[in-house]
């Protein structure tokens, strides 16, 4: 009976990924819907996810919020929104505080800034779903997702619609730090592909390189100064968490900058951090090491003033960085929103822990470990190690 069924419209393939930190659990929905004459085909994958999913959300209102309960709405702005991180980071802050016990009507309300209509769309896509329509594909609208576009950070309409996207928020996320990345390729032979390159191969068969793109960079730079002016400006925000990136710190060594892509990446963020401080914003900064497009759920390690990288140059006969994945990225990142008040003014370096690598990805081990690892705890017992 399959084989006999014709498909009249198209494939639609959705993925969502939900990171439920307190319980350690990952979730992963694909969606496939296959429009025949009359029958949609759900896919068995999404059903059984469905369920976990809310079994987990079933419990969450057990758990003692940290939340604070704001009047509604309760907004957060993050920018960049449209990127890898930026919409792995809507979905957490959401999701953070549904585990957390808040209220519905006192959910976080995410503000989502983009640089076009296009990367508008393609947020509400990929965080709603779409739908047919008369043939056309549109997304499905959720009523906690607000974008703004502000294509241009130099004029003055951009200018006005970018405070205006801070006012009203009471906190901010901001991602557009121009940040590098790690690209793998299964290869035996070292290639030079310039300054701003690093090649290493530590397991013979596993190479990867240190990827800057630098018009972005400039672009992304130029716009994170931007955002920093506004949310200064604004009245309503109480706390801005920026991602920026190791190798900032005062004594860096010059390998270890050149490891984290150096001047290119790192000259972006070195000037943000010093817009932010000179502001009188409540803040956390979020240094990482470099990204990765891999799953979540893999313990962290915390560092301060480069401690990560520096003990990564010296104890490895290679050039690679500390690194982490996107996903679990904005999980610490939503993390130090939530205690915002224990981390105010402080720099925070963070990176996978080093007991993990990119083959720990979806093991039990690692996942248990991250669900049970304590994060405010880690990060406080480093500031205490620091200060001895």
């Amino acid at each position: 009976k399959k084989s006999a069924l014709r498909v009249e419209a198209s494939l639609i393939l959705i993925e969502y990924s939900f990171e439920y930190t307190r319980s350690g659990m990952i979730a992963k929905r694909v969606s496939s819907f296959f429009w025949h004459e009359h029958v949609l085909v759900v896919s068995r994958a999404a059903v059984v996810v469905f369920c976990l999913i809310s079994s987990v959300r079933g419990f969450s209102a057990s758990i003692t919020s940290s939340y604070s309960k704001n009047p509604s709405p309760n907004i957060v702005a993050v920018t960049h929104a449209a990127g890898r991180m930026g919409k792995t980071l809507a979905l957490q802050i959401r999701e953070d505080a549904q585990l957390n016990g808040v209220p519905l009507d006192d959910l976080p309300q995410i503000r989502a800034i983009v640089r076009s209509e296009a990367e508008a769309l393609s947020v509400k896509c990929d965080l709603g779903g779409i739908r047919l329509v008369e043939g056309e594909v549109v997304p499905i609208p959720l009523d906690w997702l607000e974008t703004i576009v502000v294509e241009d950070v130099s004029c003055e309409e951009g200018k006005k619609t970018l405070q205006e996207a801070f006012d009203g928020a009471v906190a901010a996320i901001l991602c557009d730090a121009s940040h590098n990345e790690m690209v793998w390729q299964e290869q035996q032979k070292e290639e030079d592909d310039g300054d701003d390159a690093v090649r290493v191969n530590e397991n013979a068969s596993e190479m990867c390189s240190i990827s800057v793109p630098a018009a972005e960079s400039k672009d992304l730079s130029k716009r994170l100064l931007a955002e920093i002016e506004s949310a200064s400006s604004s009245t309503s925000l109480r706390h801005v968490v920026m991602r920026s990136s190791m190798g900032l710190s005062m004594d860096i060594s010059s390998e270890a900058a050149q490891a984290m892509g150096g001047k290119a990446a790192l000259e972006g963020p070195r000037r943000a951090e010093e817009a932010l401080r000179s502001t009188t914003l409540d803040y956390t900064i979020l240094r990482l090491g470099v990204l990765t497009d891999d799953a979540g759920m893999v313990p962290l390690i915390f560092g301060t003033d480069d401690s990560i990288l520096e003990k990564r140059m010296d104890s490895s006969n290679t050039r690679r960085p500390p690194i982490l994945s996107r996903s679990d990225a904005a999980r610490v990142s939503t993390f130090l929103l939530r205690e915002a008040s224990s981390f105010k003014g402080l720099t925070i370096d963070c990176s996978w822990h080093p007991k993990y690598g990119r083959s720990s990805v979806g093991s039990e081990e690692a996942i248990n470990a991250a669900g049970r690892q304590d994060l405010k705890q880690s990060i406080i017992n480093e500031f205490k190690l620091q200060a001895t």
